[in-house]
Parts: structure tokens; sequence; C-alpha cells
């Protein structure tokens, strides 16, 4: 497993501010939200593309991929009635796999509370066939680019779709496609009920990506939560992917608190 950070809780910083702070603190594997990036993504800024590139590179990083699709663009959404909106989205999320393509990114999580408001009266199953739908033509981009698509379960407080692990797995199911993965995220998993075993051996087999975040959504190793049991069942499942630090909060210097993190993680993964 190798560890990376997400910048999703410092927006504020511009991009070689956080580039910098990701390398100071030990990290080599960066993801990003896109509104980052300063650019369109629709009609983008190719010259500005390559400026990012090399400066992550500058600062021996390495792009993993996108998070927080459409936080900040209320025009787009992917469970909507509007098919125009729908199709403007599915766009939207082809362009972002075409840049996690061409910077050599594996993963695109989807997981803004954002994107997948039910519509009024929308059933689940209504609600989810419209989720497919407009996810299918990044999915079909993203298998063609060797780009996981992975979807992120968030709490009933920030959305009303897709609020729990089942309720993804049933829809990546439901869509039955060879890109589309999990998220699963700790902070999460401890609102969920189960154990984190249970939900890291339920979501196993369809597993893309891990967040890793105290249940009291600071960074890992500052709270309660212990990461050496988390670590070592994902390990037992055969995950061997990417943990990606994402911190809602941070009680003192972000500079300090995930320099302390990346290390905790990391001597939590050597003891495996």
């Amino acid at each position: 497993m190798q560890l990376a950070l997400c910048n999703k809780a410092l927006e504020h910083l511009p991009l070689e501010a956080f580039f910098e702070l990701a390398a100071e603190a030990g990290f080599e594997l960066v993801e990003l939200a896109p509104e980052t990036l300063r650019t369109s993504l629709i009609e983008p800024d190719y010259s500005l593309r390559v400026q990012i590139l090399q400066v992550a590179r500058a600062h021996g990083l390495r792009i993993i991929g996108f998070n927080s699709i459409f936080a900040h663009t209320p025009d787009l959404a992917l469970v909507t009635r509007d098919r125009a909106q729908r199709e403007r989205s599915s766009q939207m999320l082809v362009a972002l796999i075409e840049l996690t393509a061409e910077w050599c990114g594996p993963i695109m999580v989807i997981g803004s509370p954002r994107q997948r408001r039910r519509p009024n009266g929308a059933t689940f199953d209504e609600a989810a066939d419209l989720f497919i739908e407009g996810l299918r033509a990044a999915c079909d981009r993203a298998a063609e680019r060797d780009v996981a698509v992975c979807l992120e379960p968030l709490v009933a407080e920030l959305t009303d779709f897709m609020n729990d692990t089942e309720e993804a797995i049933a829809i990546i199911q439901r869509m039955n496609h060879p890109a589309l993965r999990l998220v699963l995220d700790v902070k999460q998993m401890a609102r969920e009920g189960p154990s984190f075993g249970a939900l890291i051996e339920r979501g196993a087999p369809w597993l893309g990506h891990f967040h890793a975040n105290d249940a009291n959504r600071e960074a890992p190793g500052e709270g309660e939560t212990d990461f050496r049991p988390i670590l070592r069942r994902l390990r037992a499942a055969g995950y061997d992917g990417i943990v990606s630090i994402e911190a809602f909060a941070f009680r003192g210097d972000p500079a300090q608190i995930l320099r302390r993190s990346h290390d905790y993680l990391a001597e939590c993964l050597q003891a495996l």
C-alpha cells in the first residue's frame, strides 16, 4: 500500500504551496479537487496543465487523480431528471478521466454530496438509474484509459443518495461495469454501524481506493482511531492500492500534523 495526500481541506492553498507541503510531509502521491486547478476542463489551458504537472514532478510528486467532483459547480449534477444537465455533467466527468489518464493517475473519486441529491419524490431505484446513466460515458472512457471510477458513500446528513457501503455496492452491481469501483472512508465507516473489519471484508471485492481519516474527521493519528487493525484488515482482504489521507479539520499547523500523520501511517504499514 502507498500513502497519498488529498487537498480537500487545503483548497485555499495555491497548488504549488500544497505540493510543497505534501512533499515536506513525506508524501509522493497527491489527490486533488478539480477546482484547485483553476482552469476549465471542457476548454482546458494546456500550457497550465503542463505547468501543474511539471511543478508536481519538481516536488517529487505524482498526481493520482481527483476527488470532490462538482463540489463547487451547482449547475452540474448526476442524479437529475434534467437530461441536458446530466449530459453536461457526464461531459465533465469524461474530461476529468482524460486529464487523470494524461497525468497517469489511476483513480477518480465520485464523492461530493452535490453530485447526487435525489430529485423530489425519486425512489432509490430511479435515482440509481439516473446516476448510472450519468456515469456510463465516463466509465466507458475510464475502461479504455485504465482509470478506476470509485464510488464513495456519504452519510444521510450530507446527501440523500448512496448513504452507506451497501447502497454503493448495490449500484456497482447494478451497473456491472469493469471501471466502476468502491471507496471506503474511515470517518464514513465509523458512522455506518458495522465494524471497520466487517465493512472492509464486505467491500473488498470492489475496493478501488481508501480514504484515511480519524473518526473525528481529523488526520490519522490525531484522534482515537487505531489504524493498525484497519490496515491489517485491508492487507488481509488483498488490498494493495492507495491509502489517501483526507483530513477535514486541523487543530494546529497542517504541515506538522500531516508530517505526524504520514509517519504514523508509514509506521503502521511497516509493522504489518
